[in-house]
């Protein structure tokens, strides 16, 4: 049946987009299971490792400081090339792939040079449930409008990334779904939570590895925390990602640790990738708070309340389109988090909202199934 070579921020420690891993090849392996498939990877996601799935670790190549870039780019795009080897097809999944962060155009035509060496070794380009920021100035446009025109499908998983293809050329071909993980089919696991537990996560990756980036937020949720463990719940800091490294160290523990909430009922969790096992893990809370966007839908997906906060779009969207409260790091004041928490408690996510949001999570797959198949 041949190989799928699946491309993503896999193996950089972010539980988030392992389980964006774990969506595709639950579906794939029940779509074709004689593929093998290869992971273009930094790490290998040891809670995803099995013997049809081989982590490239080609990611390493790139931050490589003693080599120069130019060096660094045909090392990484031979290794590329020797993945691609045997492949039907290349898949994007989840997470934002499509990106020209600061105006460097570096992301973009890496994949961009990814998806011409697919298409010269006779694989199709295939594109689930992916994020696509707002492409800034025209090479940026041209190069995602390129990109376009190589993939045999392109499916985006909300309505900003959405927006921001059809301002470019071939973007009328892009479809709107829904994330990735929605797609999971998790056991029911009963709840064990002692009835006043909720689950925090924050994001290094994107505010930081510093209290004195956002003092005053950081202040109010040290703050409001503290009370709440003061009236009876119980606090579960949840660690997302952790990635060790000169180039690219993030560490949700750290960042979770400086907040400074300490004592009796407070405990600090590395969550898993593995889907059930990280089902197991949220059985124990009764709300999700905070910036991982994933934390938020699986407490959607086990039929827990959430409260976002951050500065992310995709998370206010998410919680305006689930009926649950958001807090942007300016409205997160002292008092107001608590509250926020305390209010929420108890809340549902419509049915329909979320079969809705499964239905076009599944719609990701449709054709590339249909040609593996």
């Amino acid at each position: 049946m041949g190989k799928v070579f699946l491309y993503g921020y896999y193996g950089f420690g972010n539980v988030g987009d392992d389980l964006l891993l774990a969506a595709i090849l639950r579906r794939l392996r029940s779509a074709a299971p004689d593929s093998g498939f290869v992971v273009r990877s930094l790490h290998p996601v040891a809670d995803l490792q099995s013997e049809n799935v081989e982590f490239s670790c080609q990611e390493r190549i790139l931050l490589q400081p003693n080599l120069p870039k130019w060096r660094r780019l045909l090392d990484y795009l031979a290794v590329n090339w020797r993945s691609l080897a045997g492949c039907r097809a290349m898949v994007f999944g989840g997470g934002t792939l499509f990106h020209a962060r600061g105006g460097a155009l570096t992301n973009l035509v890496l994949i961009f040079l990814a998806v011409v060496q697919a298409r010269l070794r006779g694989a199709r380009v295939f594109v689930l449930g992916a994020g696509v920021a707002e492409m800034p100035g025209i090479s940026a446009r041209l190069l995602m409008a390129a990109i376009l025109a190589l993939s045999d499908d392109f499916a985006v998983r909300d309505a900003s990334s959405w927006r921001h293809c059809r301002q470019v050329i071939g973007g009328n071909r892009v479809r709107r779904t829904a994330d990735l993980v929605f797609s999971l089919q998790l056991p029911t696991v009963p709840t064990t939570s002692a009835g006043k537990t909720v689950g925090v996560t924050l994001a290094a990756s994107d505010i930081g590895a510093a209290t004195d980036a956002y003092p005053q937020f950081f202040a109010a949720l040290a703050a409001d925390l503290a009370e709440l463990r003061d009236n009876g719940w119980s606090i579960r800091l949840l660690s997302f990602q952790e990635l060790d490294g000169p180039q690219a160290g993030v560490s949700d523990t750290k960042l979770l640790q400086a907040v400074g909430i300490a004592g009796e009922r407070v405990e600090l969790l590395r969550v898993s990738s593995d889907p059930d096992a990280l089902c197991r893990q949220f059985a124990e809370l009764d709300i999700v708070v905070g910036m991982r966007f994933h934390g938020l839908v699986m407490a959607a997906l086990l039929g827990l309340p959430f409260v976002g906060i951050g500065r992310d779009s995709k998370l206010s969207d998410f919680c305006l389109d689930a009926g649950m409260p958001f807090l942007s790091l300016s409205e997160a004041r002292t008092g107001v988090i608590a509250e926020t928490i305390e209010g929420a408690a108890g809340r549902m996510v419509d049915g329909a909202n979320l079969a809705s949001w499964q239905a076009l999570s599944a719609e990701n797959f449709g054709p590339i199934e249909e040609y593996l198949k």
